[in-house]
């Protein structure tokens, strides 16, 4: 008998542990685990990044093409040089994020993304790839 109320016990633990895990795994927000999920979470990653002044993670939300140079009066720059311009723009726009409420305007199918910064109407051309949306941008 003792055996039976062990192994009903154990199953019972088991049952509640899957019970507990699944559950929480059901509230977990998706966009904690990934910002960039929608074209919306990946604005609105990017404008915390300014605020909090974290260009590293504000870099994060580009297209991996954004730090290659397209311009043919640019030169041949290497992508650490790119990745310092790119910084340096960043750096130039930070004080309107810190300053202003993002809030979306509209998506649409086409990845475009309007948003407002404060008052200020803006516009971004956004491409899905492997990790979520990315802001695609020419230097």
């Amino acid at each position: 008998m003792k055996k039976i109320t062990t192994g009903l016990v154990i199953m019972l633990l088991v049952e509640t542990l899957l019970s507990l895990s699944l559950l929480l795994s059901c509230s977990r927000n998706p966009q904690e685990e990934n910002p960039y999920v929608t074209p919306e979470s990946t604005i609105m990653e990017l404008s915390q990044a300014m605020k909090d002044e974290d260009y590293e993670r504000a870099i994060d939300c580009y297209s991996q093409d954004a730090l290659v140079s397209k311009n043919p009066a640019m030169g041949q720059l290497s992508s650490k040089e790119m990745k310092e311009l790119f910084i340096m723009s960043l750096r130039d726009s930070q004080k309107s994020f810190v300053d202003k409420t993002v809030t979306i305007t509209d998506v649409q199918m086409t990845a475009k993304v309007k948003f407002k910064l404060g008052d200020e109407e803006r516009e971004v051309h956004m491409v899905k790839e492997a990790e979520g949306w990315k802001i695609a941008t020419d230097l």
